[in-house]
């Protein structure tokens, strides 16, 4: 948005983080507690902080009250990244997402089992 009462064309945006201004680190006192953040699993504090590794929204909370909303982004571009890159493609050239067992390469035939297979059926356990 233009500002027409200041010196220059357009304001001032606050920090940022990609480059351009200095980012000053903040220091230990102006850091919140991690007892403070919240969880899928509510406070994880006392003998239930190790669950703090497996709580993706503590996790991301704790990031958002450090100001470091850059840790939430990384990891989810790199997921981003694998799944529409390797993951997704895997999908969708197997299909089933699982490759054809005992590939035949002279007769180009998969493993895949015909339509009308019935399997054995077990008449006792072992």
């Amino acid at each position: 948005m233009l500002r027409r009462s200041s010196v220059g064309l357009f304001r001032r945006t606050p920090i940022r983080r990609s480059g351009g201004e200095l980012f000053v680190r903040p220091t230990l006192d102006q850091i919140p507690p991690a007892e403070e953040c919240k969880g899928f699993f509510g406070h994880l504090n006392g003998s239930l902080k190790f669950l703090r590794f497996v709580d993706i929204k503590w996790m991301m909370n704790r990031a958002v009250a450090m100001r470091r909303e850059y840790l939430i982004a990384a990891p989810t571009l790199y997921a981003f990244l694998w799944m529409f890159s390797w993951k997704g493609e895997m999908m969708y050239f197997w299909g089933e997402r699982a490759p054809p067992r005992q590939m035949d390469w002279n007769t180009e035939q998969t493993g895949y089992l015909p339509p009308d297979f019935k399997p054995t059926v077990v008449k006792r356990s072992i």
